[in-house]
């Protein structure tokens, strides 16, 4: 899945039964109740599908560093929680992506409503 136009602050309203694969982003304003913000998106260094662990494991250092610069405060000391995105083999073959897109949600699981981007919590 290519995030296409969407970029970082864009919110995301993912349904609680939200599958393993996802197609498209579920966009929504950030004005609204939402379950996700994107905080960064990144290129993965992989040059050939390097496996979903290595992904993950790409997305969890990528995604840590980014944290901090984007909601103002250690994830480590956020009442915020991060997870990623990563390509599946279909979309690294089929459609060229290498898009890590970093996430961020209320670590009680209450929707968000505005942008965290420098919230410090």
């Amino acid at each position: 899945m290519n995030v296409g136009e969407q970029a970082v602050g864009t919110c995301l309203d993912f349904a609680p039964d939200v599958g393993a694969e996802v197609t498209e982003l579920p966009t929504i304003s950030c004005d609204l109740p939402h379950s996700h913000e994107i905080f960064a998106i990144k290129l993965s260094a992989a040059t050939v599908y390097p496996g979903f662990d290595a992904l993950e494991t790409e997305a969890q250092v990528a995604c840590l560093g980014e944290f901090e610069p984007f909601v103002g405060i250690n994830a480590f000391d956020s009442e915020l929680f991060f997870s990623w995105l990563v390509p599946s083999l279909t979309s690294w073959d089929r459609e060229d992506d290498r898009e890590i897109i970093c996430v961020v949600g209320n670590g009680n699981g209450a929707p968000l409503v505005g942008t965290v981007r420098g919230a410090q919590r």
